[in-house]
């Protein structure tokens, strides 16, 4: 696949990958997922790769799904490959470093869950708005982080997360507070990537796994139950009052 979207360079056996739609805020179009879809499913099988390291060019990390692409195609680009999408970056086999800054927003946030080791700028703010506008935020992405259970109340309160905040609740594992924070990324992944692959694919394939459910059956599940919320008739005009409101902001 050509890539529009993403800038990607192997470096040392390191795959870096950047978010590169940063005059829409990485916002989270079709292109780009089927974009970082088609990088995880590849480099997962390619022995010259090690580890992925995932930021972004521009301001901001990513602002979420594309709301206008949302209102334009009816709720479809919500639909397009979103069970494939979800468990390519969630399963992938090899270490993965997130590197956040600025917005991390609802579809954002979930891609930067992605992220076995998580960094973030100081000024980073994670936040799952989804819910304001009657969306379902997924509790599976979150859950593997903290818990269901404090997923939920971080979820149901609906509140931005600054990243000193994200840090205590165990959402991301270091605030980069000086240098440069993929740099810093870089030295965590090759740290992350220097044992056996396949000691290390067993590892992930246990945390994935053993503890809260099989992933994959859990993101069918979740993305099931999500269909009625699509399908409420409703929805359509929420979404687009939100991105509307969202609009006179910027």
């Amino acid at each position: 696949m050509e890539y529009k979207h993403l800038s990607i360079e192997n470096r040392n056996d390191l795959l870096i990958v950047l978010l590169n739609r940063p005059e829409a805020h990485n916002a989270l179009n079709v292109r780009i997922r089927d974009e970082l879809e088609s990088v995880f499913s590849e480099s997962k099988k390619d022995p010259n790769v090690k580890g992925l390291l995932l930021g972004a060019n521009g301001k901001n990390f990513c602002s979420g799904y594309d709301l206008e692409e949302v209102i334009e195609t009816k709720l479809e680009s919500f639909k397009h490959r979103i069970l494939e999408y979800h468990y390519a970056i969630y399963s992938y086999p090899k270490p993965i470093v997130c590197v956040l800054k600025g917005f991390c927003s609802a579809g954002g946030f979930d891609l930067a869950l992605c992220g076995d080791y998580i960094l973030a700028e100081k000024k980073t703010f994670l936040f799952r708005p989804e819910i304001r506008f009657g969306g379902p935020p997924l509790i599976t992405t979150l859950a593997r982080k903290v818990g269901p259970t404090k997923a939920l109340s971080i979820t149901l309160l609906g509140d931005p997360i600054r990243s000193a905040e994200a840090l205590e609740l165990g959402i991301i594992d270091e605030v980069v507070t000086e240098g440069d924070p993929i740099q810093k990324g870089l030295k965590v992944l090759e740290k992350m990537s220097q044992w056996d692959p396949k000691l290390i694919s067993a590892e992930k394939e246990i945390s994935n796994n053993f503890f809260q459910g099989n992933l994959y059956e859990n993101l069918r599940k979740e993305f099931d139950l999500f269909k009625q919320f699509l399908e409420d008739p409703n929805f359509f005009q929420k979404v687009s009052e939100y991105a509307k409101s969202i609009q006179q902001k910027v």
